[in-house]
């Protein structure tokens, strides 16, 4: 048999290549994210069934809509995430001061 080879070079990389998957992980369990994906995407007026999400954040699909949609859905939780423990250190911060001040 006649062996096929190509010229591709595979670059061997240590670093993974980052998935949606990882990205829905870091949201924490329970997140709303594929569910606030579905009800963006039918106010755009694309019908998009939520088990179509998962596919696409599991890898089993490559629904370039849904995969912007669910970027701009993650980041803004992680913004939102951030802005929560900005907000909470702040305020413990104060609290400490107040109870020292006393």
């Amino acid at each position: 048999m006649e062996q096929i080879t190509n010229n591709w070079q595979i670059k061997d990389t240590s670093e993974p290549t980052p998935t949606l998957f990882q990205l829905y992980k870091k949201l924490g369990e329970r997140n709303r994210a594929a569910k606030t994906v579905v009800e963006r995407m039918t106010k755009k007026g694309t019908v998009v069934a939520l088990n179509t999400v998962y596919n696409v954040i599991y890898g089993r699909s490559s629904r370039t809509d849904i995969a912007e949609e669910f970027l701009n859905v993650a980041a803004e939780m992680l913004a939102h995430t951030k802005d929560l423990q900005a907000r909470t250190a702040a305020l413990l911060t104060s609290i400490a001061d107040e109870a020292t001040e006393r």
